[in-house]
């Protein structure tokens, strides 16, 4: 059985090695690339684990532990900023991020030490640090579904479902049987020769392998360079121009992007509250597909959400410094459902508040 862990974890490593190395020679200057360097750094550790020798090499074996415990929480931080085109990592990610750490590493230490911690040190040192990862993990699955329909990358929304869903199940099955082994073999009739963890470890380092190979088979597939899907996200530019944009994509279906904006900038279709993809393509009467290729590689935005806080931004910007009327009825009037989501796209674009940026202007 250790011969075939062996053999499936080095044909996964073989395959980090790859994407690892292409990513660093293409976007390691993007942060997005930076954080699936990191990841497969962790995934890379963990995996190398099954080699038994590892273990009779004790600061080599700690570091490698240190950085596998950190799989779940390098693949939420690619996935929260691959799938939201956020500037920032949400903060509570990062606190959970640094106590899930921190509870394991003492944990790994102490065990170490060879100090019996008891069933206390087990609920906190691997249950508590486990519930964090696999809420972390579903918060990836969570992130993948939703933004789906408003994603305009098409090569990103083929990575979505089968590849970064499919990672965190792997994930939370991983966590799941090592926090759970000594559970799980407790049920177990005490003479039984079975052992959950040589059960489990094959299929976690055939799943991992499996994963890898078709991620990079389907990233050497995509039609655009992959390089694309790993720059840093632009968010909105109340700097450009309707004009400018015309400019990005004069070749690139003018009809359509004509009709987009005139509708946007003439009609002000983005004042409508809940204003989706599909709505939108309905009104012009195309399709979906070609109305999310239109605005993402002729007009150059990413997502749709970044497309409407473009046009109602600039907008509420304007009414901000020209008129009196209160900040809510502003957000209201142009288009958001909440006076939290305009506060947090007014922010990431002018880096103030809306009553500061008042407060300025006056």
């Amino acid at each position: 059985m250790d011969d075939l862990n062996i053999l499936l974890s080095g044909l996964a490593i073989s395959q980090l090695l790859l994407l690892g190395s292409y990513t660093y020679s293409r976007a390691r200057g993007q942060r997005l690339g930076r954080f699936l360097i990191f990841f497969t750094i962790c995934l890379a550790s963990f995996l190398l684990g099954a080699i038994p020798v590892i273990d009779t090499i004790a600061p080599l074996d700690f570091l490698l532990s240190s950085l596998a415990i950190l799989t779940p929480a390098a693949l939420w931080l690619f996935s929260v900023t691959f799938f939201t085109d956020e500037k920032r990592v949400p903060a509570y990610g990062l606190g959970l991020i640094a106590l899930y750490f921190t509870l394991q590493t003492l944990y790994f230490v102490l065990d170490y030490l060879n100090l019996d911690t008891g069933m206390t040190g087990y609920y906190i040192g691997e249950l508590f640090p486990l519930l964090i990862m696999v809420g972390l993990s579903f918060d990836v699955i969570y992130l993948g579904v939703k933004g789906r329909r408003g994603d305009l990358l098409e090569e990103r929304r083929r990575l979505r479902l089968p590849f970064v869903i499919s990672m965190s199940l792997v994930i939370v099955f991983t966590l799941s049987v090592d926090a759970l082994f000594p559970l799980l073999q407790s049920l177990l009739p005490a003479h039984s020769n079975i052992s959950v963890i040589g059960i489990a470890s094959p299929l976690i380092y055939g799943a991992v392998f499996m994963w890898t190979l078709s991620l990079n088979f389907a990233i050497f597939r995509f039609d655009r360079d992959p390089e694309l899907l790993l720059e840093n996200a632009s968010h909105v530019d109340i700097g450009i121009s309707n004009d400018k944009i015309g400019e990005k994509a004069s070749n690139k279906d003018e009809k359509l992007k004509l009709r987009i904006d005139e509708l946007m900038s003439v009609q002000k279709s983005y004042r409508e509250t809940g204003l989706t993809l599909s709505r939108l393509s309905d009104t012009l009467s195309v399709s979906e597909q070609r109305l999310r290729t239109t605005i993402n590689q002729a007009m150059g935005f990413r997502n749709f959400n970044q497309f409407l806080n473009y046009y109602r931004i600039n907008e509420a910007t304007q009414l901000i410094a020209d008129s009196e009327d209160s900040i809510a009825k502003i957000a209201m009037d142009v288009g958001y459902n909440s006076l939290s989501a305009f506060n947090k796209a007014f922010r990431e674009t002018h880096g103030m508040t809306p009553r500061e940026f008042r407060a300025r202007a006056s």
